[in-house]
């Protein structure tokens, strides 16, 4: 026996030891202290040893950092103190090992990728911008740290639709209420005490409950004051900054091509000179560079350099404008969109469109032809039983026909498809954007794994609004996750029309208990459920004001409603007040399934026996369908269908319509065109025929 395995210490408290005696300390009875792995027997009959591994989920380069060793040995004295605390209750060492050891190391991994070097700057502010990565990010960035233990602690494992189960996340949230209640145990490493409970006191099972199905108020929608100054700088990215990052990228590119007889590695030989003659003006456009040159490489600078750049040459400074421009494209996708991350990371850019345009976007002419739509196809993976996801498409952005505008969402998209093309072809990978490795600087050969992380964009743009983005003092603290622009995106489109929420339903395409409107609009019901209640008490308003106000009401359904009139007052005799009449009625319809789904120009009172916009899409009625089919459900279908009912709200609209058609129509036969011509004359007549059946003809 070696004289080092004769001193071997048994196990015990040994998380109050110095460094130096946990040098010759057992963690377990076969695995020393700092060994990689931690073994020990499993007493459960038939089970085969626990384990961990303490640099599972980190990089070989992580793993060099002297930070990122400091923070999984003070993930070794919790856990240590977790077995053999002389404080709080001892844990079973199977828990620790199958549960706990796994959220220890998630929670590590996550303080060291965004410079959280201690325990003791465990704020609830912290917890709380944890608790949001938690969410934003999924299961996926729980993978390298999940196991089949997650549920040991007692809490609820259903799924939900986001497929983040309360218990996976109870145990993940808990691990900072553990660390928290061993802060006595170590009164001489103040490094590893949180100052105070992360989550205020809140028990967190009821926390987590909140979070993995309705994402309650601890994740708010992003600030107007926020928002509008990050959007501000996203766009003079995507809008201006990008030209010269995507030529310093080919140059850089043009240079490495060039030294491909060059058997040294000494490549900044060849790119350096290349990109030191860049001249970020937009390619002369700006009357001023909106930023320095490039930096030379340390030993050749006659001038300071900001704290980032003192240690970096040009390539890596280069590396880090193409992830500001990734991060800028991204959240123009994003923000105005509502889309999620994994969502636009999982786009891809081959096969080609027809006009060039990368897979993922779409552009197809409206049903008039006056407009173009942009849509980005991707894959939709909440909610869904098939882990590949199902493939999906968001209407991103509009523009009149022959227009060379882009809508901020499309423009987002072509530039990562330019920044991102050359990597694609030389890694051969069809994603739109591609891990370019998880260096500081520029690969020199194809990275182990190309495929886009959720975890770094979420770093990188941190990264990006701490350097360019100035908000107010007040908000100067703001922590934004792209959760928040899907809040923020559908609190604005209710703000707008609150009878807009299917739509939003439906654009998020949701379809569960997950999309919640205390998540997004403020009520403690689900998205869905509130989308059932509002449409059917709509559909029961429309009735009760047409029966017992005689309000105005055109379409084939308002006939079919005054036939039933005398049958709709017997059902409500005794409701005293036009509210009892709409809650009794609302009652019955619910019963029979009957929702109101509005719009601007029409509110479908929707039976699928009538519904035109199936039938345009099937050939026949779909007599299972619940909802109208968003995209065949325009005014020409929905004037002749049955299920269409106009009213008093949506005057405004066939009053614009009559008027912007008639227009259209007397400059085209100015001009001669009588194509663009007899449209816009029959959708003149279409409104003129709308308005005078509710009364609202002739025009003042």
């Amino acid at each position: 026996m070696s004289s080092r395995n004769g001193r071997r210490l048994q196990p015990s408290a040994n998380h109050l030891k110095s460094d130096g005696q946990l040098i010759v300390a057992m963690a377990t009875s076969s695995s020393m202290w700092f060994d990689a792995w931690w073994y020990e027997a499993n007493p459960t009959g038939g089970a085969k040893q626990v384990a961990i591994n303490w640099f599972k989920g980190f990089t070989p380069a992580e793993l060099q950092d002297p930070k990122c060793i400091g923070l999984i040995n003070s993930a070794r004295r919790l856990i240590g103190a977790m077995l053999h605390s002389t404080t709080t209750k001892r844990i079973s060492l199977k828990t620790v090992f199958s549960n706990r050891a796994r959220k220890m190391l998630h929670l590590v991994a996550w303080m060291y990728r965004n410079t959280v070097w201690s325990f003791a700057d465990f704020t609830p502010e912290i917890a709380d911008w944890y608790k949001s990565d938690l969410l934003e990010t999924g299961p996926e960035s729980l993978a390298d740290f999940a196991d089949d233990g997650d549920h040991l602690d007692g809490t609820n494992a259903e799924r939900d639709a986001d497929e983040i189960t309360v218990g996976v996340l109870s145990a993940h949230l808990n691990m900072l209420v553990h660390i928290f209640q061993l802060s006595e145990e170590f009164q001489v490493f103040p490094e590893l005490r949180i100052p105070e409970h992360p989550f205020r006191g809140q028990s967190v099972k009821s926390l987590a409950e909140s979070l993995a199905i309705s994402t309650d108020g601890w994740i708010p929608r992003v600030p107007d004051e926020v928002f509008n100054p990050l959007m501000q700088v996203v766009l003079n990215w995507i809008d201006v900054y990008a030209e010269d990052v995507l030529l310093s990228q080919k140059e850089y590119l043009r240079a490495m091509d060039a030294r491909r007889a060059y058997k040294g590695k000494d490549y900044a030989r060849y790119t350096d000179p290349a990109l030191l003659r860049i001249v970020f003006d937009a390619q002369g456009t700006l009357e001023s560079p909106w930023r320095r040159p490039f930096l030379p490489s340390r030993a050749h600078r006659s001038e300071p350099a900001s704290p980032l750049d003192s240690k970096r040459g040009p390539t890596t400074q280069l590396r880090r404008l193409i992830d500001d421009l990734e991060v800028a494209a991204s959240v123009s996708v994003q923000a105005p969109t509502g889309v999620r991350i994994s969502e636009l990371l999982a786009a891809k850019a081959e096969p080609r469109q027809s006009n060039g345009f990368p897979a993922c976007l779409v552009q197809r002419a409206s049903s008039s032809g006056l407009y173009d739509l942009f849509y980005l196809s991707s894959r939709t993976f909440k909610g869904e039983a098939d882990e590949e996801g199902q493939e999906k498409e968001w209407l991103i952005g509009v523009r009149p026909a022959g227009s060379e505008h882009f809508p901020i969402a499309a423009r987002g998209l072509l530039v990562l498809d330019k920044l991102f093309g050359p990597w694609r072809e030389w890694f051969g990978s069809d994603y739109l954007t591609v891990s370019l490795g998880s260096g500081g600087s520029l690969p020199h050969s194809t990275p182990s794994n190309t495929k886009p992380l959720a975890e770094r964009i979420a770093g990188i743009t941190r990264t990006f609004i701490n350097q360019h983005v100035e908000f107010p003092q007040e908000f100067s603290s703001w922590i934004i996750t792209t959760h928040q622009y899907r809040k923020a995106f559908c609190q604005d489109m209710i703000r707008i029309n609150p009878k807009a929420l299917p739509a939003v339903q439906e654009h998020y395409g949701h379809a569960s208990a997950y999309l919640t409107d205390r998540a997004y609009s403020g009520s403690d019901m689900t998205m869905l459920r509130m989308i059932e209640d509002v449409a059917t008490r709509e559909a029961a308003r429309m009735m009760v004001d047409r029966i017992y106000g005689n309000a105005p009401l055109a379409g084939k359904l308002a006939d079919t409603i005054d036939a039933r009139e005398e049958m709709i007052r017997d059902l409500l005799e005794g409701a005293d007040s036009n509210e009892r009449r709409i809650t009794a009625l609302a009652e019955a319809l619910s019963t029979e399934g009957i929702m109101l789904f509005t719009s601007d120009y029409l509110d479908c009172f929707f039976r699928p026996q009538h519904a035109m916009c199936h039938y345009d899409f099937l050939g026949d009625f779909d007599r299972d369908a619940t909802r109208p089919l968003k995209p065949f459900r325009t005014p020409k279908n929905c004037s002749v269908c049955a299920n269409g009912m106009i009213n008093r709200h949506h005057i405004p609209y066939w009053i614009t319509q009559y008027r912007t058609n008639d227009h259209i129509k007397r400059s085209n036969e100015a001009i001669g065109d009588l194509r663009v011509a007899a449209v816009a004359s029959a959708r003149a007549a279409q409104a003129k025929s709308v308005l005078r059946r509710i009364g609202e003809w002739p025009l003042p």
